[in-house]
């Protein structure tokens, strides 16, 4: 009787739960808590859901149409719960039968009975692929989007997608994405840091050419009917995935750049979904290709000498500065073949970058040294560090001899060199720099001594220095009694040939020393910190220039003047540029500050907050020489700068595709990032007509106007 009492009050439970589920209007189903959680009855929608029939589906345990290993600890999590009577939501890899497997929401609403035992869950279930795939797109959006802000590699970007891409279909499939690179070669990226038995890289086989050639997605059955690498093979079957999608990456341009190999099991599958979802990520690939490309450009502008391929003289400082962070100690080498101005000046400027090339190439061939780090110097030198605290030089002396030996081939000409090396050591007391010019100063006596001779640098050859002490001295009383004045060099427009702007620069003619150049005077400045004085003298000649041009009614043109790092960072910078403009009246609008390229490199949140404070004072801000320094498109694109200079040392040699490619980026990164291109050193028409192709608006050099005093500028602005 009690039996079926109980019978009883259970069929009505049912009976509620039924009315409860149909009510909501949802895919659902009941199941026995009591009995493995077999179903005891679903609807007609969930069955619909799930791709089967009532007579399938009742009396099979609910949680094998969810059991898998990833999602093993939220199912147990989800049982404790209803067996404790609590309702529970989860979102979980749904099975469906002979269809691909879809993102359910499920909530779980357990019933018990008096004695608090669960005897039955109604268990409602809901389709959220759609949602699901969104916001998986949205977060895979903004992680490709942080990775390209923190400027992470190329390969850790590709991580992230395939990554993505796994655990969004776990455990139905593994991916790998394709990316083209050189000689016929695809990069190969996967969601794991390593895959034992994967190479990076792998051939172009017949099929992975076929997929970018058609420029549709194949889906194929069975892997074993495609040509496609052993390895690639191994890798899907060790996920037991024996079917592949396979679909092609395009860049903005409809370009295919690569494609996605999509391992999977062969069930039928939503061919739209998978082409609109992977359509969607295959821009985020071709972003970050992109962009790689442009970072590669930019990275290769900033740490590579363009004439010879070598790292350049900032590559050099960056690596020996982490060595030494590192509180490693060793040896800065300057090398310098005595013969290399008579074979520029025989062969010409390229035969003279084509001995220096040589000569690295045969060093690297012949190291022995621990951690050897091989850079151009100079137009005329390498300069080499090797981590090391033995004082012997004797291996060196016999590899110099050794690669020299045998003639270099220079345009087809045997040619005999000697070498001259200059030596410093550098530890935790000796400064990279100032070791940097130790070897310099060693190699200035080296290049006395005939044949190839190396000398090392030693304290008492430090009396030799006295000369820069000379102008040290003698600038002092230059800057006391005002000697340094201004010349000016006009900026014009490359389209119409008109004055658009000015640039001063310093100019000394000592009552001593004669005329001193800027490259001997504006360094050892700098090394004294009084180079703020010079700024500050010339800012008062420009501002005067200006004033009297404007007391007489005149028209005022842009000046723009250089201001060193040390005076850029001085904590009264902005006030004191402000205070002068206010005393000789003139609209801070004509002032342009020009900086070098590394500035922001320094400290980019003060470098960041000044230009903002010149800006709201209305003073235009410069890059000047870009090209030549340390160059961070990172940082270059966050500081609000008005102009960018290009180099003359790319100008000089335009001619060049290499040189063209690079001066082209550089006007379309200042275009893009809303600057003006201001081309220096310009001595031809021909450079004017290319620059003026290239979209190139500024320029100034020979071709147009020399420096020129003051008042000789007055009259050419007064015509």
């Amino acid at each position: 009787m009690v039996t079926k009492s109980m019978d009883i009050q259970n069929e009505m439970l049912l009976n509620t739960i039924r009315k409860l589920g149909d009510n909501s209007k949802e895919s659902y189903v009941i199941f026995d808590v009591k009995n493995n959680h077999k179903i005891l009855e679903c609807n007609d929608s969930f069955c619909a859901l799930t791709n089967t029939t009532h007579t399938q589906i009742v009396e099979s345990d609910y949680f094998s149409l969810l059991l898998n290993e990833e999602q093993k600890a939220t199912i147990e999590m989800i049982k404790q719960k209803i067996h404790s009577g609590v309702m529970v939501q989860a979102k979980l890899h749904h099975k469906c039968l002979d269809k691909p497997p879809f993102w359910a929401e499920i909530q779980a609403l357990p019933f018990q009975n008096s004695k608090n035992e669960t005897l039955y869950v109604l268990l409602l279930v809901k389709d959220v692929t759609y949602y699901h795939t969104e916001d998986f797109l949205m977060r895979l959006e903004k992680a490709m989007y942080e990775a390209i802000e923190k400027d992470n590699p190329f390969d850790k970007k590709m991580s992230i997608i395939c990554s993505g891409l796994d655990e969004f279909f776990m455990p139905n499939i593994v991916s790998m994405v394709l990316v083209k690179a050189e000689s016929n070669q695809f990069q190969v990226f996967t969601g794991k840091s390593k895959v034992k038995g994967m190479s990076e890289r792998c051939e172009s086989k017949n099929f992975y050419d076929q997929v970018i050639q058609e420029g549709k997605s194949i889906f194929i059955t069975n892997l074993d009917d495609i040509d496609i690498p052993l390895e690639h093979k191994n890798f899907a079957n060790a996920s037991k995935k024996t079917a592949g999608w396979f679909v092609p990456i395009r860049n903005q341009q409809q370009q295919s750049i690569g494609l996605f190999a999509i391992f999977l099991k062969p069930y039928p599958n939503d061919k739209e979904f998978f082409e609109n979802m992977f359509s969607k990520i295959g821009s985020l690939v071709a972003l970050a290709y992109s962009y790689a490309k442009t970072q590669k450009m930019i990275w290769d502008l900033a740490y590579l000498d363009i004439t010879t391929g070598l790292p350049n003289r900032h590559s050099f400082l960056n690596k020996v500065e982490k060595d030494k962070e590192r509180g490693q100690c060793g040896f800065i080498k300057i090398l310098k073949p005595s013969e290399f101005h008579q074979i520029v000046e025989l062969y010409g400027r390229e035969a003279g970058d084509e001995l220096l090339r040589q000569i690295a190439k045969r060093l690297n061939e012949e190291k022995d040294e621990y951690n050897e780090y091989i850079a151009r110097f100079t137009s005329s030198s390498l300069i080499l560090s090797s981590v090391t605290s033995q004082a012997t030089f004797q291996n060196y002396e016999k590899r110099i001899k050794e690669i020299i030996r045998q003639p270099f081939i220079i345009g087809g000409k045997h040619i005999f060199i000697t070498l001259k090396t200059g030596i410093a050591f550098y530890n935790d007391d000796i400064k990279i720099a100032d070791a940097i010019r130790f070897a310099d100063n060693a190699l200035s006596f080296a290049a006395n001594k005939p044949g190839t001779h190396m000398e090392i640098f030693t304290q008492e050859r430090n009396d030799v220095l006295e000369q820069q002490m000379t102008v040290l001295n003698h600038l002092s009383q230059a800057l006391k009694n005002k000697e340094i004045s201004v010349h000016l060099q006009p900026k014009v427009d490359l389209r119409t040939g008109e004055i658009q702007s000015i640039e001063a620069l310093a100019r000394w003619i000592s009552p001593k020393l004669g005329f001193v150049s800027p490259a001997v005077f504006i360094p050892v400045a700098e090394s004294a910190g009084k180079v703020r004085e010079i700024d500050v003298q010339i800012l008062e000649i420009v501002l005067s220039w200006l004033a009297e041009r404007k007391k007489m009614g005149k028209n005022l043109v842009r000046v723009a003047v250089n201001i060193s790092p040390d005076h850029f960072y001085y904590v009264h910078f902005v006030q004191d540029i402000v205070n002068l403009v206010r005393k000789f009246d003139i609209d801070p609008e004509y002032i342009i500050l020009e900086v070098t390229e590394n500035i922001g490199l320094v400290d980019f949140q003060s470098a960041f907050t000044i230009i903002q404070e010149l800006k709201s004072y209305g003073f235009k801000t410069s890059v000047d020489d870009f090209g030549t320094g340390f160059s961070s498109l990172s940082y270059l694109q966050r500081l609000p700068f008005t102009e960018l200079k290009i180099d003359r040392s790319f100008i000089n040699a335009i001619n060049d595709a290499a040189t063209l490619a690079i001066v082209r980026s550089i006007i379309q990164l200042a275009l893009n990032l809303g600057m003006t291109s201001v081309a220096e050193g310009i001595e031809n028409e021909e450079q004017v007509e290319i620059l003026r192709a290239l979209g190139c608006t500024v320029g100034q050099g020979y071709f147009y106007y020399k420096p020129m005093p003051i008042e000789q500028l007055d009259k050419i602005l007064d015509e």
